[in-house]
């Protein structure tokens, strides 16, 4: 008798510590991180790679002797996941972020589905993807302000890494972003007499003889894949069939435009017309480089009669 109550409490100490084992490793599994595809809280970082030298790369724009630019706490980004999508039903993972601090560099925060070594697109103005392989810009609808092309045509890329994650956190890197147009300063004078010419509108359109002279792009594509590089991705201008025009909230001495880098040497195009309705047309030629500022003052005119 003694021996089967001995033989009963060894069964039940052995179905004991079998149970305790199995309720600790339940737990070290729940304490594990998921390297699963899931929302997880990103903290972005942006480093100082090469892309750092890209000139205008952030998003506020002030012309100070020149043009810097910084971000604002609060500056609405996109990304896109260019390495996972939905398994159900195949859509793209794609969200906000926004810039934690007002800064010459931020970092970026937001909920963002992702794993551990997935690619994410970083834009900023904020946009809508279709796809993770490209997005469309536009560079209709310009105003000739400084802010106004700060908030709205500024566009800025980069692509982040996902470094490490948490069942709810994950942090990722990015080389600091590049701009991907050139923000240029117009101004005009009378080449008869060399007055001011007040701007109330302007109308760009390509030069030459080529089969887009006389028009200008109004959006372009920016391929994105996960195997293209930062420095890779370009703004392409989509063929057009009109000049693009930029209409001033009022008459201005001087107006600021967005305009699509060029390959080389390029004929321009302009006409201005005036807050009484003259007009002057003229022509110019400049190389346009990616995140570049150029000033172009100056350039004189024919008034037309």
């Amino acid at each position: 008798m003694n021996k089967r109550r001995h033989y009963l409490w060894a069964m039940l100490g052995s179905m004991m510590l079998v149970g305790l084992t199995a309720c600790s490793g339940d737990d070290d599994q729940t304490d594990m991180p998921d390297d699963g595809v899931k929302v997880r809280r990103m903290t972005i970082t942006q480093t100082d790679g090469a892309a750092a030298r890209q000139g205008l790369t952030r998003a506020t724009l002030t012309e100070d002797d020149g043009l810097t630019a910084s971000w604002t706490a609060g500056d609405g980004l996109t990304y896109c996941n260019l390495s996972s999508t939905n398994p159900i039903n195949e859509e793209i993972y794609c969200g906000a972020l926004t810039a934690a601090t007002t800064a010459a560099t931020s970092q970026f925060t937001g909920n963002v589905t992702c794993r551990k070594g997935d690619y994410l697109a970083v834009v900023y103005p904020a946009t809508s993807f279709t796809g993770n392989d490209s997005y469309t810009i536009t560079l209709s609808g310009q105003d000739g302000t400084l802010s106004g092309l700060a908030t709205n045509f500024h566009y800025v890329f980069g692509k982040a890494t996902v470094t490490s994650v948490t069942d709810k956190t994950a942090d990722a890197t990015m080389e600091r972003m590049k701009s991907l147009l050139t923000v240029c300063k117009f101004s005009f004078v009378d080449k008869d007499g060399g007055a001011v010419i007040p701007i109330q509108s302007l109308v760009i359109a390509y030069g030459g003889s080529g089969s887009d002279a006389g028009t200008y792009p109004q959006t372009a594509t920016v391929a994105i894949g996960a195997n293209t590089t930062q420095t890779d991705v370009h703004a392409m201008g989509m063929v057009g069939n009109t000049p693009l025009t930029v209409t001033c909230p009022s008459a201005q001495d001087a107006v600021f435009v967005a305009l699509l880098p060029t390959s080389g040497q390029r004929t321009f195009n302009f006409t201005v017309t005036d807050g009484s309705d003259n007009t002057y047309t003229g022509t110019a030629k400049a190389t346009l480089t990616e995140g570049e500022y150029v000033v172009a003052t100056g350039l004189k005119l024919t008034k037309n009669n």
